[in-house]
This record gives C-alpha cells, structure tokens and sequence, in this order.
C-alpha cells in the first residue's frame, strides 16, 4: 500500500496521539485521601495513586465540596484548562490575598511598582498597553450602574490644578494630532 506524503503524516501523528495517550493513561499521580487543609498527612494510608484524569476528577470534586483556591486551581491545570503558567500566577495571587502586610513590606511593594512602571515607560510597553486598553473601551455604553458606581468612587477625590492642567495640554495634544490625521 502506498500513502501519499499527507496519509503518511496523518498516520505518523495518530500514532504520536496514540502513544502520549498511553503514557498518560498509565502516568500516576498521587493523591491525599482527605486533603492537607482538612488535616489529611502523609501517611501511606491517606495516599492513593490516581490517573491524571482522575485527579483532575477529584480535585474538582473536593472543590464543589470545599471551595478551597488550591482544589480549583489544581483541577484546572489537571484537566488542562489553563496552563502551569496561569496555575501559577494563580496560585501566588490566591495565597497572597488578604495577607497582612508590614509596612516596611508595603515600602518595597511600592518602590519595586514604581521601577517596574518606569522600566516599562522606558520600553515603550506601558503606553501600548493603555492604548490598547483605550482603544478596547472606545465608543462603549457604560451603564448607568458602572456610570453610578465610577462616579462613587471618584467622591471626595481631590484634583489638584496642575492635574486639571495636564490633562488640558493632553486633550489639547489628541484634538491637534486628530485634526492633522483628518486634514
């Protein structure tokens, strides 16, 4: 039987989906019985050895029970919903929230913020994001509600003359670079 080079591929990659399928199939996880968080240990007997696909199954299913972050984020990037980047990135989000910071802790926060701002403000990464971010916005409805809680927000916000002045130069800036495009 002759394949023509596209059967050939085909095949060669079914038989790739075929072997990654058998080697997760007999990858095994293991799994705490009764979680950490609810005092499970380590213990031989509070560990069972589970498929990926079944411990994706069980973290869902002690998240519906439980609602701990750390069963949803591990049933997600189990089952593949979100890559190990993300179930990282959510994960320090998740275990950072609510914590009480020093203020020593919050200086550095801070000072760490602000050379990040200024390295992206160097590399031109700041100004492409919030024109992105812009440019997404633009000519949407807000609703009355998001209109009513913005406006809530901004109460009792101070705005001080060289802001208001800012911001003239800067819409008198758009309104010129908008009438030179036009013209």
């Amino acid at each position: 039987m002759i394949l023509n080079r596209d059967q050939e591929k085909t095949r060669r990659s079914g038989f790739v989906i075929l072997v990654m399928k058998l080697l997760n199939n007999s990858m095994k996880h293991i799994h705490h019985k009764l979680p950490k968080y609810l005092g499970g240990t380590d213990d031989p007997s509070n560990l069972i050895e589970l498929t990926v696909e079944e411990h994706a199954e069980a973290h869902r299913i002690l998240y519906e029970q439980h609602g701990n972050w750390q069963d949803y984020c591990a049933w997600q990037a189990l089952s593949g919903r979100i890559g190990q980047e993300e179930a990282l990135r959510m994960a320090q989000g998740m275990a950072n929230k609510g914590k009480k910071r020093s203020p020593e802790t919050i200086a550095k926060l801070k000072e760490a913020a602000l050379k990040r701002e200024a390295r992206h403000r160097a590399d031109g990464t700041l100004e492409r994001k919030n024109k992105k971010r812009s440019e997404s916005l633009k000519g949407k409805k807000k609703s009355p509600e998001h209109l009513a809680n913005w406006s809530a927000s901004r109460k009792g916000h101070i705005v001080t003359e060289e802001h208001r002045e800012k911001t003239r130069r800067t819409l008198a800036e758009t309104r010129a670079k908008k009438k030179a495009l036009i013209s």
